[in-house]
C-alpha cells in the first residue's frame, strides 16, 4: 500500500512512528530521556512543509503510538475506556501539528516562536485546563529524569521551559540544524541555580497501602523510634473517616504528634454538607495532636471517585516554617504548588495514593513530576505515597537517597529544610503562562481566519466571473 488511511504516505507513517518511538523511550521502563529532544525535533522537522490536514494526520498518528507506548497501563485501571482517553490524548497532537502547519508562511524565526507557543498552549489545555486533565508526558516531565536538565523550569516555569525548548526545535527544524547546539545551555543553567540552606529538619514518612496499614507502621515503626522527628508525613486516604475522629483513635496521628512533639500530615475524608460525597483531605495537627486545619484536595482524579473539589488552599505555620500541604494529583501541574508558596509555605508536603494495581510504570513516572514542582518553586518537597516511592526531593529536583521503595510498605526518615519565608521563585509564578499560551493560539487562530477570508472571497469571485474565465 502506498498510503495510509490517515493520508499518509508509508514513508511519512514510518517517520512519525519513529519520532513517536523516541519519545516512549523517554520514559521508564527504558529511561533513555535525552531521546526526548530528538523526538521534538523529528516531528517537526516532518511537520516543516505539510498542509493543514496532512500535519493533521501526522499528529494524530504521533500521539495514538506515543500514548499507547507510555499510557498502557490506563488498562490497568479503565480497561477499554482506556481507548477513548488515549485518542483524546491523540488529539492534543493533531491540533498541536495544525497549527504548526499554519504557521509555514512565516519566517522561522516568528515560526519557531510561534512553535513554543502553541507547544505551551496545548500542553497547559490538555494538563490543567479542564476536567480530564493530564499534565504528564511533556518534555520537561521525561527530562526530570536527570534534574540537571530541568533547572530552567527555576526561572521559566514549566510552561515557559516546554516553550524554550519546542523554540530550539523550531529553530532546528525551519532555519539551520545548527540551532540544535542551543539544547546545551539547559544543563549549563544548572550552574546558575541558587545555593539552598543545608537540611536541618527530618520527616518521618510512612508508607503503606492497606486499610488499617497506617496504625499497623505506626504501632510496629514509629513508636519504636528514639529519633529526632520535625514532622510525619502520611499517605493520601492513610485513613477512610473524619480527621476528628482520626485523631481520637489509639493508635493514630496524635499519638505520633504527641511522642514526637510535632505536627503530622495524614490522608482523610471529610463528608459534604448534605452528606452525599465527600472531600478528600490532608488533615494537619499540631504537636498536640489537636487538628490545625485541611486542605481539601483541589484537583480529584478524573473518573475516579476521589471526592469533590476543594476550594481554600491554607497553609500551615509551624515551628520553623510553613507547611503547604497539597494531595497527590494538585501536584502534577504547576499551578498549586506556587499557589501554596505564594500563600508562604517554606516546604510542601504531598501525600499520595497511587494503587499498586495500577502497575509500577505509573509510579515510576508519576513520582518525577514533583522534581517539577521542587525546582520551580525553590522548596523541598516531601512526598509520602501509598504504595512508593516516598522521599524528599531538593529543591534543585533531586530525590533523597533514603526513601521507601515502590511496591513495599514502611518508614523512612528524610532530611528536609525550610526555605527563607517571603521568597517566591519566579518559575513557579509563571505558571500563568500556561493559559496565556493558549489564550495565544486562540488569538492567532482568529487572526489567521480573518486574514484568510478576503482571500478565499477573492478566489471564489475570480471563479464565478465570466469575464475572468470562470463559469457564470
Amino acid at each position: 500500500m502506498k498510503h495510509l488511511q490517515l493520508g499518509l504516505t508509508l514513508r511519512e507513517g514510518a517517520l512519525t512512528l519513529g519520532a513517536a518511538s523516541l519519545s516512549i523511550l523517554n520514559f521508564p521502563p527504558f529511561g533513555l530521556w535525552p531521546l526526548s529532544l530528538p523526538a521534538i525535533c523529528l516531528f517537526l522537522l516532518l511537520l516543516r512543509d505539510r498542509d493543514s490536514a496532512r500535519a493533521r494526520s501526522l499528529g494524530l498518528l504521533y500521539g495514538l503510538a506515543y500514548g499507547l507506548g507510555t499510557m498502557y497501563w490506563f488498562f490497568n485501571i479503565f480497561s477499554v475506556l482506556a481507548i477513548p482517553l488515549i485518542a483524546i490524548f491523540a488529539a492534543y497532537f493533531g491540533i498541536l501539528a495544525t497549527l504548526v502547519s499554519l504557521s509555514k508562511d512565516h519566517r522561522p524565526l516568528v515560526r519557531a516562536a510561534l512553535v513554543g507557543l502553541f507547544a505551551a498552549g496545548v500542553e497547559w489545555l490538555r494538563g490543567d485546563a479542564w476536567y480530564l486533565r493530564f499534565p504528564w508526558y511533556t518534555v520537561p516531565h521525561a527530562l526530570a529524569q536527570d534534574p540537571i536538565w530541568i533547572a530552567p523550569v527555576r526561572w521559566l516555569g514549566t510552561y515557559g521551559f516546554s516553550f524554550a525548548l519546542w523554540f530550539i526545535a523550531g529553530l532546528g527544524a525551519f532555519a539551520h540544524y545548527w540551532y540544535w547546539a542551543l539544547f546545551a545551555l539547559v544543563p549549563a543553567s544548572a550552574l546558575l541555580l541558587p545555593d539552598f540552606p543545608s537540611p536541618d529538619q527530618k520527616a518521618l514518612l510512612l508508607q503503606s497501602e492497606q486499610i488499617g496499614g497506617a496504625d499497623n507502621l505506626i504501632r510496629t515503626e514509629a513508636l519504636g523510634s528514639k529519633r529526632k522527628i520535625d514532622l510525619v508525613v502520611l499517605p493520601e486516604y492513610a485513613y477512610r473517616s473524619a480527621p476528628a475522629r482520626v485523631l481520637a483513635s489509639r493508635y493514630g496521628p496524635a499519638v505520633l504528634a504527641r511522642k514526637y512533639r510535632c505536627p503530622v500530615v495524614f490522608g482523610a475524608t471529610e463528608e459534604n454538607a448534605d452528606r452525599t460525597n465527600y472531600y478528600n483531605v490532608a488533615a494537619v495537627s499540631d504537636a498536640e495532636g489537636d487538628l490545625l486545619g485541611t486542605f481539601a484536595k483541589q484537583h480529584p482524579v478524573p473518573l475516579f471517585r476521589d471526592g469533590i473539589p476543594g476550594d481554600r488552599r491554607p497553609v500551615f505555620p509551624v515551628a520553623g516554617g510553613v507547611l503547604g500541604v497539597a494531595a497527590c494529583y494538585d501536584f502534577d501541574a504547576p499551578e498549586i504548588a506556587a499557589s501554596l508558596v505564594h500563600r508562604g509555605a517554606t516546604v510542601l508536603v504531598d501525600p499520595t495514593f497511587d494503587a499498586m494495581s495500577w502497575g509500577r510504570i505509573q509510579h515510576e513516572h508519576h513520582e518525577l513530576l514533583v522534581r517539577l514542582r521542587a525546582v520551580e518553586n525553590d522548596r523541598w518537597v516531601l512526598r509520602c505515597a501509598s504504595s512508593g516511592r516516598s522521599e524528599a526531593v531538593d529543591p534543585h529536583g533531586f530525590p533523597s537517597a533514603a526513601g521507601v521503595a515502590i511496591g513495599r510498605a514502611g518508614s523512612v526518615v528524610a532530611d528536609y529544610a525550610h526555605a527563607e519565608e517571603g521568597s517566591y521563585p519566579l518559575g513557579g509564578q509563571l505558571h500563568i503562562l500556561g493559559p496565556v499560551a493558549a489564550a495565544g493560539c486562540l488569538v492567532y487562530l482568529v487572526v489567521f481566519w480573518v486574514r484568510r477570508r478576503p482571500e478565499k472571497t477573492q478566489t471564489v469571485e475570480r471563479n464565478l466571473d465570466p469575464a475572468g474565465g470562470g463559469k457564470g
